[in-house]
């Protein structure tokens, strides 16, 4: 009844670039889209899709094309790069780029690079990760040192078979004191299943008289399987905001189940209006004492 995701798309910054541009050529730089991709591919079967790669150097570059297999580190929201199996298949045996290896890529140039994912007869089911790195590079003379960047698209795919979508909420954190919104929320959610998935719900947010003042939606965050990541929420109010408040959370996991955490509380005070206000308050209260010491006023009669 279920399935098992295979997504291929850019992961994290460090697969974006590879090198620093500013410690070595300012001018080198490519620009992708999209940036990950998702497909269900069964036994047999394929999808296709387009790449669009541009140049933004300040001359032609030589682009080199490389697929690379990564897994999950345990514990961790972290991943590293895994070398080929002998007499196994994996991802970047499935993809192919519609490009040559490398190739000379205009300044300024746009391009639309085709690509194929194929699921063989026998791929396992479960998740399978891959990275499409394109690097660019200056063109130099043979024996000239090479430096660069590159960008990545990295890729998940989901094969029929049984899997196991759950988690769990590890901690739950905003800032205690605040004077303003935006209010920013952590969430560390653990993976323990046995596929990615995407945690999906909700932060409720109430006043001091428990009345639900809004509702700061947790969604469009990955987590990679035994991964283990902070996961962000914001919530923007509108108007004015004093006093204490409570927030409540509530995440699905893969499998349906609600998952919570300690309501946490948090108090907004805006300093400045607030010093704005007795500030006023004092103003008045000694501009009149003042008027008072300096002048007499008498009630007349007739």
């Amino acid at each position: 009844m279920k399935y098992i995701y295979v997504i291929f798309g850019v992961l994290l910054a460090p697969l974006l670039i590879a090198f620093n541009p500013d410690s070595a050529y300012a001018g080198i730089g490519l620009g992708i889209q999209p940036n990950k991709i998702s497909h269900t591919i069964e036994p047999g079967n394929s999808v296709s899709g387009v790449i669009i790669l541009k140049n933004a150097s300040d001359s032609d570059v030589k682009v080199d094309v490389e697929v690379n297999d990564f897994i999950p580190t345990p514990g961790t929201g972290d991943f590293h790069f895994v070398k080929r199996a002998e007499g196994v298949t994996s991802v970047r045996d499935w993809v192919t780029i519609g490009s040559p290896a490398d190739f000379i890529f205009k300044q300024g140039e746009s391009r639309e690079i085709p690509y194929t994912i194929k699921a063989p007869q026998n791929a396992e089911p479960g998740s399978h990760f891959g990275v499409a790195f394109f690097m660019a590079s200056k063109i130099a003379d043979t024996g000239q040192l090479k430096i660069g960047t590159r960008v990545a698209m990295v890729i998940y795919v989901t094969v029929p078979g049984n899997f196991l979508q759950k988690g769990k909420i590890l901690g739950f954190t905003a800032p205690k004191f605040i004077q303003k919104g935006p209010i920013n929320f952590k969430i560390k959610f653990e993976n323990v299943g046995t596929v990615h998935f995407e945690p999906k719900g909700a932060i409720k947010i109430t006043n001091i008289l428990g009345k639900e003042v809004a509702e700061a939606p947790v969604s469009g965050q990955l987590v990679l399987p035994t991964g283990v990541r902070d996961l962000t929420a914001q919530w923007k109010p509108e108007g004015f905001l004093v006093g204490r408040y409570k927030a409540t959370i509530e995440i699905k996991d893969g499998e349906g189940n609600v998952l919570t955490a300690n309501t946490i509380t948090f108090y907004v005070f805006p300093l400045w209006y607030i010093l704005g206000f007795f500030g006023a308050i004092a103003v008045v209260f000694f501009g009149l004492k003042f008027i008072k010491s300096k002048f007499s006023f008498n009630i007349a009669r007739k």
